[in-house]
């Protein structure tokens, strides 16, 4: 992915970034085509390092082990031109996170429904012990665990820090009504940024002009 520096997302944002995902697609390449597949799919967050999910047995990327790319997206937003100056183009704010890692896949039933719990747990506020337990290993043997160990990490918080702080401001204003969560992060990461920016170009110009 490609991340100009003023977009990339600040290293201690990665990790809360991680926790609070929900969902993301699960992207491989099947061997025999070699085109690319992709599933999207609930997460659960274990240990701080790994993806915990499940997808159906039939489903082709239950036999495609190996490395794999799962892709988060947070919020994301159109920015109207009428928010910055004239002359300004349209553009989009967005968060995302890509993850380069290794996939393996489990069969046994118990694994399975280990993780089903841990996603249970994270979403309802249920266990699988609220469920039948035969029921549970019937379900277990049509499903296959999904287990991504996270490596390499890509992370992008496009968040108009390229304009000014007056600007930044007039965005998150504009993004909130639909994206709360996303206008927030503008006023945290991107007006800050901007106000930084503005300082050091004042600094670095001579007095008089």
């Amino acid at each position: 992915m490609y991340i100009p520096d003023h977009f990339r997302m600040p290293q201690e944002d990665v990790q809360a970034f991680l926790s609070e995902a929900r969902t993301g697609t699960l992207v491989t390449v099947d061997r025999s085509s070699l085109r690319p597949v992709a599933t999207f799919l609930p997460w659960a967050l274990v240990e701080g390092d790994r993806l915990t999910s499940h997808i159906g047995a039939v489903n082709p990327q239950s036999s495609q082990e190996g490395e794999a790319l799962v892709i988060l997206m947070g919020e994301d937003a159109y920015v109207s031109q009428e928010w910055m100056a004239p002359g300004a183009a349209p553009s989009w704010d967005y968060e995302t996170v890509h993850l380069y890692g290794r996939l393996t896949i489990h069969r046994d039933p118990d694994w399975i429904i280990q993780s089903w719990d841990d996603m249970l747990r994270r979403f309802s506020g249920t266990t699988v012990e609220d469920y039948d337990h035969d029921w549970l290993v019937r379900m277990a043997r049509a499903s296959a665990g999904v287990d991504f160990q996270i490596g390499q990490v890509e992370a992008k918080s496009k968040l108009s820090q390229n304009r000014s702080p007056a600007e930044a401001m007039a965005i998150a204003d504009g993004i909130e009504p639909k994206c709360p969560h996303l206008a927030g992060r503008i006023r945290q990461v991107a007006v800050p940024h901007a106000a930084e920016r503005e300082e050091r170009v004042r600094q670095a110009v001579p007095y008089g002009g």
